[in-house]
């Protein structure tokens, strides 16, 4: 084994205790995967968000906030994919501001398409701008404090 690969090997080892993830032996070396179910779940809701926000079609969605809540379904408007620490999340249309509801990914356990769709606000630029200025507006606000 090359030294950088025991080097490797000693570092991922405090990790191989994490809940839900798993260490191998790849073939460049230690690998870490994850083994919880509700991830690979959030990958393969992925693809799929993707298709319905560039077709601009809404979604019926079951989301599980957590393994203890009750599941609701909720029909979403999937305007904004955003990738994160906690893995991929999808935005609803806001009812008004720039901010619509967000879901995990990993947390949505059904999805299908419905014959409804909506109009993606980014096709017009001025939303965008406006989206960024309020955003910086938010950080500058929340540096001052």
């Amino acid at each position: 084994m090359k030294p950088y690969q025991d080097m490797a090997k000693k570092k991922l080892a405090k990790v191989q205790d994490i809940p839900g993830m798993k260490i191998y032996d790849g073939p460049d070396g230690p690998e870490m995967c994850t083994t919880d179910p509700r991830f690979h779940r959030g990958k393969e809701r992925l693809n799929f968000m993707w298709d319905a926000k560039r077709e601009c079609r809404k979604v019926r969605i079951t989301y599980q906030e957590s393994p203890d809540a009750e599941p609701k379904t909720l029909v979403i408007a999937p305007y904004k994919l955003e990738s994160s620490v906690e893995g991929w999340a999808v935005y609803d249309l806001p009812i008004e501001g720039f901010k619509g509801p967000r879901y995990s990914l990993q947390n949505i356990i059904a999805a299908e398409l419905t014959d409804e769709s909506f109009e993606d606000p980014y096709k017009d630029p001025a939303y965008f701008i406006a989206e960024l200025m309020a955003e910086r507006k938010e950080r500058e606000e929340n540096h001052k404090g």
